[in-house]
């Protein structure tokens, strides 16, 4: 039995293709089976699209509340069925929001009310947005800077990559390739990324909620990706050591001895989060035992318990929520009124 379909994709799917949907549960499963592809791709998408956020404010939390105001922006078109291409989204002069509400944007991105006054008035004094009593316009200078053409080229080349292993099992038939995505996604842009940011959002939350704040988690992640990807090096040609689930390609991951660590300077260079800043997170998370330094002054991966259950939570619970976007693409692709 399939799962329930999202209302609004249900209100423009194809009259012949009503009621058919590709399962979530069975995305997730031939995810599981290609992890290791799969993980490497994903963590390649999310290093880059994280790292191009923080350099448009040099502050995580800035960022993270425009792209909270932009996606009420889309939910709101959604909800009025209203889509928009990516060239008619971004040729407005600016969008309107009906209401501002810092108590509302302090509880969803669990960020202190204060911060969040302090984090929009930043973005008024820049002529990022315009508020007007409680409701609140962005400009264009606010749209251009979420603009994300290189984000769209990754993620299209994801899916594309995705649709290759779901392939091969008859219910979700042929392959997408990858410009025919890229091309959906600019042409039904507003519909597109409202479902990007309603994973990117949580996504970034649950992990800014864990650390304290995202410049922690980022350090902590530069960390475990060159640890990650030294796992997927060494297994990638081994059949009997590839893990079977995302679980066992985590505790993997802990258990992986990598060859190499990573430096300050280097985390620095990735993240283009000040050097100073990063060594100051990273006196932190070395004091909570949450990585480790060795004597070339690089880091790894520590062994706190309860924050590496944490972690695997999160790590588990991502996975997922990735294969349930991937999942609502694919059926926007493939059985909506906006096929490909």
């Amino acid at each position: 039995m399939s799962n329930p379909v999202d209302i609004k994709i249900a209100r423009i799917n194809k009259k012949e293709d009503v009621g058919r949907s590709i399962d979530k549960d069975k995305v997730h499963e031939v995810f599981q089976r290609n992890i290791n592809e799969k993980l490497k791709s994903f963590y390649r998408l999310q290093q880059d699209w994280v790292n191009r956020a923080y350099k448009n404010f040099n502050d995580f939390d800035t960022y993270l509340i425009l792209m909270y105001l932009m996606n009420k922006v889309y939910v709101n078109y959604s909800d009025r069925f209203h889509y928009m291409s990516m060239e008619a989204f971004y040729g407005q002069e600016k969008v309107g929001i009906d209401k501002l509400n810092l108590i509302e944007i302090s509880k969803d991105l669990n960020i202190p009310k204060e911060t969040v006054r302090r984090k929009i008035n930043y973005l008024q004094s820049n002529d990022i947005i315009i508020r007007s009593g409680k409701s609140i316009f962005l400009r264009s200078k606010g749209l251009e800077i979420q603009k994300p053409m290189s984000t769209i080229e990754n993620l299209s080349g994801l899916l594309s990559k995705l649709s290759m292993h779901l392939s091969v099992e008859d219910w979700f038939g042929q392959p997408l390739e990858k410009e025919d995505i890229k091309k959906f996604i600019i042409e039904h842009f507003t519909v597109s990324w409202e479902y990007w940011y309603r994973f990117q959002i949580p996504y970034l939350v649950r992990h800014r909620t864990h650390y304290g704040d995202l410049e922690s988690w980022n350090v902590w992640g530069s960390i475990g990706l060159v640890q990650i990807r030294d796992l997927i090096e060494s297994i990638e040609n081994d059949v009997t050591r590839k893990p079977e689930t995302y679980r066992d390609f985590f505790l993997a991951t802990l258990k992986h001895k990598s060859k190499r660590g990573i430096n300050a300077s280097s985390i620095s260079d990735i993240s283009a989060i000040p050097r100073a800043t990063v060594i100051r997170k990273l006196k932190s998370l070395e004091k909570k035992k949450h990585i480790i330094r060795n004597k070339k002054l690089e880091y790894s991966i520590g062994n706190n318990r309860e924050h590496m259950k944490k972690i695997e939570e999160n790590y588990i619970t991502s996975q997922r929520s990735f294969s349930e976007y991937c999942t609502t693409m694919f059926n926007l692709m493939k059985f909506s009124k906006f096929s490909i």
